[in-house]
């Protein structure tokens, strides 16, 4: 009965979408040299010429990939399997003549985690796919399909022919009660936003408030599972859950998860979606990872708010080849990074003490590393070129401002009203299907939290140069800045100031032979080495401030570090090495602390107390 239920569903499925639509077909038992074949059925065309497109880049990740480089043989069909011309006119984009004939498109894709031989940038690894035809398929549908120019909202079906047994993890539901899964998607922008993984099962789902979460694992070696997983995220996610209000805005959320026991020029990290995330991480045993996983997918899971509630017309409305980046990533990134680490403190996930140790460090690194006299929206919105090293800075400033931002509100609402109900507010105002003009939030969000003064805070500290005022900041609730002085230090043998990102492998990397320390001398490191891991703890740019300071404060002389680097050979390529050596300190300036102050007043007790405990 319930299969006869389902039929009958699915088939009144079917013709509520009609014909009008793109069916993409991938069979992943023929895999030929590393290669999959992509069968795209068309709708009908009435217009002479159609150009088919794979995307340029794709939201969340702030660079120019290219993904028609890695498509062969292309094939442009008709209903009687008769080749129509076509013409490649970009690295990007097929124009196919007489396309009111056209009835199918064929041709190869390589993935992109195992392709060197393939010229252009560096694909990071959670944004592109990987084809291991009796172990893992990581499918970012992005990295595979096209769309056609002018129809990007025609309904689109994938079908999956797949290995047995083989489990594609995904927040799409598969629809078929075949081995060949079938997945339904409202666009071609719904359907890339959902990643999948297909490998031998190892998933969890439960629920949590209105929302079914599945967890899917992929560990090589049976060094972690998803249950392991679960068990640590699931304290978070209740936490994460009331930090929202008790209601989720999704209905599925998925983390697919990629551990990693051979990492050759990659990059650990994450790139999230609206209903789900994607994560490439080292492999390890579950001590070894909770806390790195806690960190990322604490972060990741806050992007349900936004962009999937709350976003601009350039991410509502995204152009795949030719895209106009929004100028609100302290938004996107920033305010959600603070999220990720406030809602930790707020539910008892973490100490105050830890909290600040955390934003010490992304003080030093933003003033370090990054250009203090950038305005964010600037940097935000010329992020894919001209300012693209100074991304990282979202984790860093676009931190701060968070944090900021959340006591200014504290302070001008008597401690009732802060980001997190500025945020609630701001989605219920716009939610998933309008998007808000980039140059009209600022003055929204003043509307919104019937805050005036908020309008001086974005044009000094978002849109303008004016350095953020940490010392005022951490005053209002009872710190203090302790400055450094000369002393024996620890170090994990580079200065920090010596740092930078590489924009293309999202990596930090050491500038100059200048900023290395004895210790990293003895260590054996070199000027653009770019930093992997610590003591088997990720170094990706989202953990790396966490990472070294759990590593530094553990750390006694004596004790072994050991540093995996990843050191350019040319042409784009690295090799992959494990640095060892006893730990011991240098001379140097310590770093400075945000320590409390011996008497704050009764207004910066509340306000803290307002700030770190307010309800819900």
């Amino acid at each position: 009965m319930k299969k006869f239920l389902l039929f009958i569903g699915l088939f009144i499925s079917s013709l509520a979408w009609g014909q009008d639509k793109v069916s993409y077909y991938i069979d992943l038992n023929k895999l030929v040299k590393d290669r999959l074949e992509i069968k795209v059925k068309t709708p009908t065309f009435k217009q002479k010429e159609v150009v088919y497109a794979l995307p340029k880049i794709v939201p969340g990740t702030y660079a120019n990939y290219d993904f028609g480089r890695f498509v062969q043989d292309f094939q442009a069909i008709d209903k009687n399997g008769k080749a129509l011309k076509f013409k490649k006119t970009g690295p990007n984009t097929y124009q196919i003549s007489q396309a009111s004939s056209l009835a199918e498109i064929r041709y190869w894709v390589d993935d992109t985690w195992d392709s060197p031989e393939i010229a252009g940038d560096y694909v990071f690894e959670p944004a592109g796919t990987s084809f291991q035809a009796d172990s893992l398929f990581a499918l970012n549908t992005h990295a595979m399909l096209g769309y056609f120019i002018g129809h990007e909202k025609v309904a689109v079906e994938l079908s999956i022919n797949k290995p047995q047994p083989f489990y594609g993890g995904s927040s799409l539901q598969n629809t078929s009660l075949s081995k060949t899964d079938i997945f339904l998607a409202q666009n071609y922008q719904d359907l890339i936003d959902a990643p999948l993984m297909y490998s031998a099962p190892d998933t969890v789902s439960f629920p949590l408030a209105n929302a079914q979460i599945l967890i899917s694992v992929y560990s090589p070696n049976k060094m972690c599972s998803a249950s392991q997983v679960a068990e640590q995220i699931k304290p978070l996610l209740e936490a994460q859950k009331k930090y929202l209000g008790g209601q989720l805005p999704v209905n599925k959320y998925a983390f697919i998860i990629v551990l990693s026991d051979n990492i050759k020029n990659g990059s650990y990290g994450a790139l999230e979606h609206a209903q789900s995330s994607f994560y490439y991480l080292p492999e390890g045993n579950i001590q070894t990872l909770a806390e790195t996983i806690r960190e990322v997918c604490a972060h990741e899971f806050f992007h349900i708010v936004t962009p999937l509630n709350i976003h601009s017309e350039e991410i509502g409305n995204f152009n795949f080849l030719q895209p106009k980046m929004s100028k609100h990533l302290w938004l996107y990134e920033g305010l959600t990074e603070y999220a990720a680490h406030h809602v930790q403190l707020k539910y008892q996930l973490t100490d105050l003490k830890k909290f600040m140790s955390t934003f010490e460090n992304k003080w030093d690194v933003m003033n370090v590393q990054f250009d203090r006299n950038l305005p964010f929206t600037t940097m935000s919105e010329k992020v894919l070129d001209k300012y693209k090293d100074e991304y990282g800075n979202v984790y860093q400033k676009g931190a701060w401002l968070g944090f900021g931002l959340d006591l200014t509100l504290r302070k001008l609402s008597q401690g009732k009203y802060g980001t997190q109900e500025m945020m609630r507010d701001l989605a219920k105002f716009y939610g998933p299907h309008q998007s808000f003009k980039d140059n009209e939030l600022f003055d929204q969000l003043v509307k919104i939290t019937a805050q005036p003064e908020l309008k001086s805070f974005f044009q000094k500290y978002v849109e303008g140069k004016e350095e953020i005022p940490v010392a005022d900041w951490l005053h209002s609730i009872g710190y203090e800045i302790q400055e450094f002085d000369a002393r024996d230090i620890k170090s994990l043998g580079f200065d920090f100031q010596a740092l930078n990102i590489n924009s293309e492998t999202h990596r930090a990397v050491i500038n100059s032979e200048e900023g290395i320390h004895e210790f990293g001398k003895m260590l054996g490191l070199k000027a653009k080495d770019e930093l992997l891991m610590v003591n088997q703890l990720s170094l990706s740019i989202d953990s790396f401030s966490t990472n070294v300071a759990k590593v530094l404060k553990d750390i006694q002389l004596g004790d072994i570090v050991e540093l995996e680097i990843a050191r350019p050979t040319g042409n784009g390529n690295y090799e992959t090495i494990r640095l060892k050596a006893p730990f011991q300190t240098s001379m140097g300036n310590a770093p400075r602390t945000f320590v409390p102050q011996k008497k704050p007043s009764d207004a910066q007790l509340k306000l803290r107390e307002q700030w770190m405990n307010s309800i819900p």
